[in-house]
């Protein structure tokens, strides 16, 4: 694996996979499925279940984990509450956007020698590079699949 490979797998994850894909499981969808709250849900206890929660924390996770093994951890979760929007989903979407840019900058700055190297992750695991990266990639496919989901049950 080099950094073009992951490159690739970073695109395919987010937008370019025609079966996939994080933007690809958002595409067309309405406002009123976006901030669709399902009855029930029993998972983190910060979150309603609804897309809209999916895409904060999937922005969210890209600017954290990027700024914790790259820039000294900067960027946190507190520092995000203010600077992430919640309730325009227009302007949720081109942060989700903007997320992801940071992230492929960052990859296209890497050399494939770095990728062995170990960095710090968010609630202070450490990992290679590599496997940062394809953490990140997996990330963006396990959520484009509950949103998958929850468009299923709400529209």
């Amino acid at each position: 694996m080099n950094v073009e490979s992951l490159l690739h797998y970073q695109e395919r994850s987010f937008a370019k996979s025609p079966w996939h894909s994080l933007m690809g499981a958002l595409k067309g969808i309405s406002e009123e499925v976006f901030f669709w709250v399902p009855p029930k849900h029993h998972g983190f206890p910060w979150m309603d279940g609804s897309i809209r929660d999916i895409v904060y924390h999937v922005t969210g996770d890209k600017l954290v984990q990027i700024s914790t093994a790259f820039e000294g951890g900067i960027v946190t979760w507190d520092t995000l509450k203010s600077e992430l929007e919640k309730e325009n989903m227009e302007t949720m979407m081109k942060q989700l956007q903007e997320a992801n840019n940071k992230v492929v900058n960052k990859l296209r700055d890497l050399s494939d020698e770095e990728l062995p190297l170990k960095v710090s992750t968010w609630g202070g695991k450490r990992m290679t590079i590599m496997e940062f990266f394809l953490m990140l990639i997996e990330h963006d496919i396990y959520h484009a699949g509950q949103i998958r989901y929850i468009r299923n049950i709400a529209e």
